[in-house]
């Protein structure tokens, strides 16, 4: 893998692969990254404005009985680590 094949790629909207993302993040220069990306942005959204979305999740309970075997977060019905945020707290966050 070279770095300038992978950049001429993603210039060219062609798909990377995550192999070949975590070679970009790990070998290119900062500067070369910011570069594409800025490039590829001005394509999407011309001009020099960058916005960005801060996406909050407030989760409003832990308490779930789906037992999903990929959760680490749920907590069953009663335990003592369960929660259930009131009204009052949710307006808080």
């Amino acid at each position: 893998m070279k770095v300038d094949d992978l950049l001429h790629r993603a210039l060219n909207l062609e798909f990377l692969t995550a192999e070949e993302g975590v070679f970009l993040f790990e070998q290119a220069a900062t500067a070369e990254l910011m570069y594409v990306g800025n490039y590829l942005r001005q394509q999407q959204v011309p001009g020099n404005v960058v916005t960005w979305i801060i996406d909050r999740n407030s989760n409003t309970t832990n308490v779930c009985i789906a037992n999903c075997k990929f959760c680490n977060f749920y907590r069953r019905p009663g335990h003592e680590e369960s929660y259930t945020t009131s009204i009052e707290e949710y307006k808080q966050k």
